[in-house]
């Protein structure tokens, strides 16, 4: 497996405008079942991120104290950092208090939900995207949380299969365009609405 690159959530550094990463977030509490006990919570975190700044979510699983991402971000864009530190933020201010935090934590006003550093990987081709999007959805089976990946219930897999088999049948989904009145917030609210549900 590629090396992936250890980087702190307030870390800056250039990255590849429209390209794809790989991410993994963890909660301070590795023995915590926080996002499955609030799995609506990190929802509306996401399709709110989605909403302020829109990218492609090309893989996803939820696991009990762990979240595997591959997102694709728009052209001329590589403000993945931003994104990240949003979707910890809504996610984070949502939850209660805990009671774990350190004196460090409490001094500098943090609720100390999130592991302060994330993993993050740039896609290089193709061959690496498939290797990295197998691995968030085989994360369910090797954290011994299912026998089946298709099993587990907060992953991407699901619309992938789904999306697969459409491909395989030669059925081809019609498109709405938003027309009259409707306001472009509308559409972004209802466009990652639809993502998240069907990701998450």
């Amino acid at each position: 497996m590629p090396s992936l690159a250890f980087c702190m959530s307030s870390h800056v550094r250039q990255g590849t405008t429209g390209a794809t990463y790989f991410f993994t977030l963890r909660l301070a509490d590795r023995q915590d079942d926080l996002l499955l006990r609030k799995i609506d919570l990190l929802r509306s975190a996401m399709r709110e991120t989605l909403q302020r700044h829109p990218f492609h979510i090309d893989a996803t699983a939820v696991l009990p104290a762990t979240v595997h991402m591959m997102w694709t971000l728009p052209a001329q864009d590589d403000a993945y950092a931003s994104r990240i530190a949003l979707l910890k933020s809504r996610f984070s201010r949502a939850c209660p208090m805990p009671a774990h935090r350190s004196l460090a934590q409490i001094k500098r006003g943090e609720k100390g939900i999130w592991q302060r550093r994330y993993w993050e990987h740039a896609i290089r081709d193709a061959g690496d995207f498939a290797r990295h999007r197998d691995l968030i959805h085989l994360s369910p089976v090797h954290a011994g949380l299912c026998a089946r990946p298709q099993d587990w219930v907060y992953t991407s897999l699901h619309r992938y299969l789904r999306d697969r088999n459409m491909r395989s049948g030669h059925f081809r989904q019609g498109t709405a365009t938003a027309t009259g009145h409707t306001s472009k917030n509308a559409v972004q609210k209802s466009v990652a609405q639809h993502v998240v549900d069907a990701t998450l």
